[in-house]
């Protein structure tokens, strides 16, 4: 899942546009909503991200997934706010989810995390955090393939059958990735002081595509929904 994200990521035709304006995009709009109490708001920010999703021309199946998954989540984290909140607060709830899980998913699909890293990396207080971030990629990649292996394996053997032996099963494979990535992480770390590494990531030079008009688009949506939550 990781890589295959990382693989339409970078295939984007808008991936070289400046991960400034995209954070700008994404993340803002998640934090202003999360103070909003009405359902209008959020469903302008779904149809807007859905809308960019289409001109992006991004895998549908892979949006939707990604929007379904984080929806059930807080669908199921939801259900005690009916008895105490009422159905409306629930449903603005599982709306906020749905909305960031939209403007992640753009986020995810158009520009690569080495972007990313590469932009932070810049910063000086933000340069120790973006090491640590990318060593922990790497690290998600090797659990992944880990978990793959392991998963195929139980399945060749009859694992995963009915439904209790895939609650079973699943324990165990949890279990068992948790022991081997510690393992994975010790062989890594004597790799790293074997070859005398500092501690320093590079990071490869990007040029990115910046437009002021783009910036400003994106600061006059946001500027937007905080009027629209204010009125």
């Amino acid at each position: 899942m990781f890589r295959l994200i990382s693989a339409y990521s970078k295939n984007s035709k808008y991936n070289l546009i400046h991960p400034m304006e995209k954070l700008i995009l994404t993340i803002f709009p998640i934090v202003i909503l999360g103070f909003t109490k009405s359902a209008i708001p959020l469903l302008i920010n779904i149809a807007f991200f859905a809308l960019l999703h289409l001109i992006c021309k991004n895998p549908i199946k892979m949006v939707v997934k990604f929007a379904v998954t984080l929806t059930l989540f807080g669908l199921i984290s939801t259900i005690t706010f009916v008895f105490d909140y009422g159905v409306y607060y629930s449903l603005v709830v599982v709306l906020k989810t749905l909305s960031g899980a939209m403007a992640l998913s753009f986020l995810a699909l158009t520009t690569p995390i080495d972007h990313i890293f590469y932009f932070t990396s810049k910063m000086n207080w933000l340069s120790d955090i973006t090491d640590i971030a990318k060593n922990m990629e790497r690290f998600i990649v090797l659990i992944e393939d880990e978990y793959q292996i392991m998963y195929k394996a139980m399945v060749v053997r009859g694992g995963f059958g009915d439904f209790k032996a895939k609650i079973h099963d699943t324990g165990k494979l949890a279990g068992l990735l948790f022991v081997n990535s510690m393992n994975r992480w010790r062989e890594i770390k004597d790799s790293i002081d074997a070859r005398c590494s500092r501690g320093y990531m590079h990071y490869s030079r990007k040029d990115f595509r910046i437009s002021l008009v783009r910036v400003l688009g994106c600061l006059g949506y946001c500027l937007g929904l905080v009027l629209l939550i204010k009125r």
